[in-house]
Order: structure tokens, then C-alpha cells, then sequence
């Protein structure tokens, strides 16, 4: 909800040109949550915290996004 709205104020503060912003989640991404928050359309990609630290648990994000 809150990347919906940040695109929202993007889009009345860049006009035509917010299409070209890209908008990352920064909350808990985990492998069971990372496939259903990249089908919101306003999220664009993460910034990744600890799940960066478990080889495993990265590379199970990053298949979600394949």
C-alpha cells in the first residue's frame, strides 16, 4: 500500500515522467513473501536486509523474481 501511494505522489510530482521512477520495497522480503510483492505493480524491486546474509534464503528471493 505505502509503494501505491509513493507512486501516486511521484506521478502528481513528475507528471509524465514518474513511469520512469523505479520504487523498491524496503520491508521484511523473505522467500515466501518475495513472489507476491513483486506482483504488486507499484513495487519495482527490494533492497534487501538480512535475507542477504543466507546464501539461501538470497538466491530463494531472487528465483522468485525469475
Amino acid at each position: 500500500e505505502m509503494c501505491s501511494a509513493i507512486r501516486d505522489d511521484v506521478g502528481q510530482l513528475a507528471g509524465p515522467d514518474a513511469a520512469a521512477v523505479r520504487i523498491q520495497y524496503g520491508g521484511s522480503v523473505t522467500p515466501g513473501t518475495a513472489a507476491a510483492l513483486l506482483r504488486a505493480a507499484s513495487v519495482d524491486g527490494f533492497l534487501i536486509g538480512g535475507a542477504s546474509l543466507d546464501a539461501g534464503q538470497f538466491a530463494a528471493i531472487v528465483l522468485a523474481g525469475a
